[in-house]
């Protein structure tokens, strides 16, 4: 790990450039080094739905650092004493899931930062800042979902709230909060001509994006594949993260089994 590696992400994100990432649900350090070869820009490591525990992050986020991958952990819903075990551990940044108001987003704001800007105790065993404080105030990244009617209806004032550095949409929650399904893996554009996509869907994709760039914060988004991370570049999210280790294994197994059908036909 060496010092120009720390803020990558914010550096990439602050230059304007798209970064691209994924998810990962098994706490595997083979795995996760795979994942680290692949070429992302960052990866998120996944506590809320995956199978990793804080006992896990040090040795994974030290896979991350090593290949030169920004490492950012998704803690449990209203786990903000989390926040802080995870930025211990080696996370340069956290997504909090399920942001709908201002309230929600200053509690994760200040659970990531060291006074006088927040809470965050000191204890960085793994930090990639170490005891320097300012920096790490500084350089760290604090993430909100937006993923659900309440979050959407208040995206303006959650990315107007100091310390929240961007948002993260989760299309599949924020879409059953609209009253249809999980949408992700039928989030192949964001134009109705090209996709089943609901309209007002669509719409509030842009509108979240639009907001947190009108209010200086940068836009981010899972997906489920690189046609819809292009799309979704393309219609304002800076940062976009493309399926997830899970879903590469399925893939992988399933297009090489389609090789075989085909060739037996």
């Amino acid at each position: 790990m060496t010092a120009q590696h720390h803020g990558r992400l914010r550096a990439l994100l602050e230059a304007g450039t798209k970064a691209y990432g994924t998810a990962t649900a098994l706490p595997n350090p083979f795995a996760m080094e795979q994942v680290a070869k692949s070429g992302f820009d960052w990866v998120f490591i996944d506590m809320q739905h995956g199978l990793s525990t804080y006992r896990d992050l040090p040795e994974l986020c030290m896979i991350l650092h090593q290949h030169g991958v920004t490492p950012l952990v998704r803690v449990p819903f209203e786990d903000n004493s989390g926040a802080q075990r995870a930025l211990d551990a080696g996370a340069e940044g956290i997504i909090f899931p399920y942001i709908e108001d201002t309230e929600a987003a200053h509690a994760a704001a200040i659970s990531c930062r060291y006074p006088p800007e927040g809470i965050r105790s000191f204890g960085p065993y793994r930090a990639p800042y170490g005891a320097d404080l300012p920096l790490a105030n500084a350089e760290l990244l604090c993430l909100v979902m937006i993923e659900s009617v309440g979050g959407l209806r208040n995206v303006d004032s959650i990315t107007s709230t100091p310390g929240v550095d961007g948002v993260f949409v989760g299309p599949n929650d924020l879409s059953i909060s609209l009253g249809g399904g999980p949408i992700m893996a039928d989030l192949y554009a964001l134009d109705s001509t090209q996709s089943p996509v609901p309209a007002a869907f669509q719409e509030a994709l842009r509108a979240i994006a639009a907001t947190a760039k009108a209010n200086g914060k940068f836009a981010g988004i899972q997906v489920g594949n690189g046609l819809a991370a292009t799309q979704a570049a393309a219609a304002g999210f800076d940062y976009v993260g493309i399926g997830g280790d899970t879903a590469f294994l399925q893939a992988g197994g399933q297009a090489a089994l389609a090789q075989v059908q085909r060739g037996l036909e």
